[in-house]
């Protein structure tokens, strides 16, 4: 029995349990939109911007690790969706754009565009994508979609895309003729984690100050229970990544917040005092260790845990002991040395002094009724409100900066965001995928004024599908956190700006209510009136536009500059607790 390949690649997908498909419907993939949207139990979600559907993807994998798919046309619409890749190509997550493309007669790699709206995508896909092919032939299909889907999910998680030409979409090929790709080969990414995993109890047993810093190669792993487990079995602080802020809730006695220049105000003083770093599933990035990388105190010896090879050897990043390797072998291998090689409250001291620095630097201070509303109290008052399967999706700009230094995580609650690209608009999308991905839970925006705009069109994406989630605007007169830039690194007048949008008017054209927040005194009852609403909200909070943004204490008494990198000397008489 023969079938279109179109038909083939949606029952493929929908046999590795791909339920959602995010797609902008073109001719240049009219095949494959058919065949998507008529395969039983799988949903093709329309998105109003390729970029989008890519996002979308990107937020749904991200929340869940399974492989998130992206369908899209040729030309400008496969461009499109490259902007939206990239992201799941920084932040390491399992997408897969499908691509339609011109006849196979009318491509031509010499030239720059060829047929009607063919371009080859597949050129620049290459360079964000762990595996990107041109399928040429029919019966290579099963090949291609085995290699993909392989590589998407092997090792460190990463974006693949598959350009598929119209001619190619509608021939008919017989699935049991088809071949399968040649299995993986290579040394499984576990080996020796017995024994690193007894070198490193040595290092905890010497250490007097150790830090475990923990990043989204835990949850990469499916190791985030036995993390757990083990951090209680040694008692050792943790300081996260913004991946890895979701690991651990925030009032368990071993969690001391994400650190970085646009983290916590404590964290840093934490990692400039230990002298045994282990970093599990971390890429140790720029935002994380400062532009100097001079996070770490030069005497500590850090070890560093990633199954990619590449993270372990970053220009200007230290790392005293690389170990390649699967982040879940190594967690389990940790258990089982931990539990007859540590003595519970080893290193109880230094946990003291941790805990007394965290509380010591609470983000929010005392409560400041009136308006405008300080956005660190209004994050602070809306997470009071959530329980324990609520989803947050934070976009970049001040809202990343505020959301990393207030949000504390019950054991289940979930965030997602753009860690790595800080890709300014992605939120929106995300957040479609992340409610289709996870359709119970109820899904939280937040997400600046200036940033909105970027992706605004999927509110109508939103509206469509009634999805319940409620979109926060912190309305603070447009790029707050760039005006901070241009002040800090920059001299002369301000840069123009987008006027601030009428948000009540987006909001009636979208066909979503909408609700405006103004005071700090009534913050609690109008978050728990907009919660308690099912279906989609569009909220405006109005926020201070000159309100600073806080920034993380360094070990030798400064704090990080707005640049990450330069020291600025902190007055005596300087309020730190000012949110």
């Amino acid at each position: 029995m023969t079938v279109r390949v179109a038909d083939y690649v949606a029952s493929y997908l929908h046999a590795l349990g791909v339920r959602t498909c995010y797609s902008l419907s073109g001719t240049g993939s009219i095949h494959l939109d058919q065949a998507f949207t008529q395969q039983p139990g799988l949903v093709s979600i329309c998105a109003r911007h390729e970029t989008a559907a890519a996002l979308m993807a990107t937020g749904a994998a991200k929340l869940t690790g399974s492989l998130g798919v992206a369908l899209v046309t040729s030309g400008p619409g496969a461009v499109n969706a490259l902007a939206g890749l990239v992201d799941a190509y920084a932040d390491g997550v399992p997408v897969l754009v499908v691509s339609g493309q011109v006849e196979t007669r009318h491509m031509d790699d010499g030239a720059r565009s060829f047929g009607v709206q063919g371009f080859g995508v597949v050129n620049s896909a290459r360079s964000m994508t762990k595996y990107s092919a041109v399928v040429e032939r029919a019966a290579d299909i099963k090949v291609h979609l085995d290699e993909a889907v392989r590589h998407a999910l092997e090792g460190r998680p990463g974006p693949v895309w598959l350009d598929i030409p119209l001619d190619v979409q509608a021939a008919a090929i017989d699935p049991d003729t088809l071949q399968s790709a040649l299995p993986a080969t290579g040394e499984p990414r576990g080996a020796g984690a017995r024994q690193t995993a007894r070198q490193l109890m040595t290092m905890l047993r010497s250490a007097e100050r150790p830090l475990i810093v923990a990043g989204q190669g835990i949850r990469q792993a499916d190791a985030v229970k036995p993390f757990r487990e083990l951090v209680e079995r040694l008692g050792v602080p943790v300081v996260t990544s913004r991946l890895g802020t979701d690991l651990l809730p925030y009032d368990s006695p071993y969690c001391f917040g994400q650190g970085g220049i646009r983290g916590r105000l404590y964290p840093g003083l934490i990692m400039g005092r230990s002298d045994l770093v282990i970093s599990l599933g971390s890429s140790l990035s720029t935002a994380f260790v400062g532009e100097d990388a001079d996070a770490f105190d030069p005497e500590a010896t850090v070890v560093a845990v990633d199954i990619d090879p590449s993270q372990l050897t970053k220009k200007g990043v230290r790392v005293d002991f690389p170990v390649c390797m699967d982040v879940g072998q190594l967690v389990e291998a940790l258990q089982a040395e931990a539990a007859s090689a540590v003595v519970p409250g080893t290193h109880q001291e230094w946990l003291a002094d941790c805990t007394r620095l965290k509380e010591a630097h609470p983000t929010v201070g005392e409560s400041r009724p009136g308006a405008p509303i300080n956005s660190y109290r209004f994050i602070d008052r809306l997470e009071a409100q959530t329980g324990p399967d609520h989803v947050f999706v934070v976009d970049t700009g001040s809202a990343y900066y505020v959301t990393g230094q207030t949000l504390e995580f019950t054991a289940s609650q979930r965030e997602i965001t753009s860690a790595a690209f800080l890709n300014m608009g992605a939120a929106v999308p995300m957040a479609v995928g992340a409610a289709f991905a996870q359709p119970d839970a109820q899904v939280l925006v937040i997400v600046g004024d200036g940033a909105i705009e970027l992706n605004i069109q999927e509110l109508a994406t939103i509206s469509q599908y009634g999805l319940d989630i409620k979109v926060f605007v912190l309305n603070n007169g447009g790029y707050a956190s760039i005006r901070e830039s241009a002040a800090a690194l920059c001299e002369g007048p301000e840069l123009p700006e987008p006027e601030t949008l009428d948000f009540r008017a987006v909001a009636t054209a979208f066909r979503l209510p909408y609700r405006t927040l103004t005071r700090v005194d009534t913050l609690d009852g109008d978050i728990a009136a907009v919660l308690a609403e099912p279906g989609p909200a569009l909220v405006e909070v109005i926020c201070d536009p000159d309100q600073q943004l806080l920034r993380p204490l360094r070990a030798d008494g400064g704090v990080r500059a707005h640049d990450g990198a330069s020291v600025v000397r902190l007055a005596p008489e300087r309020e730190l607790n000012h949110a």
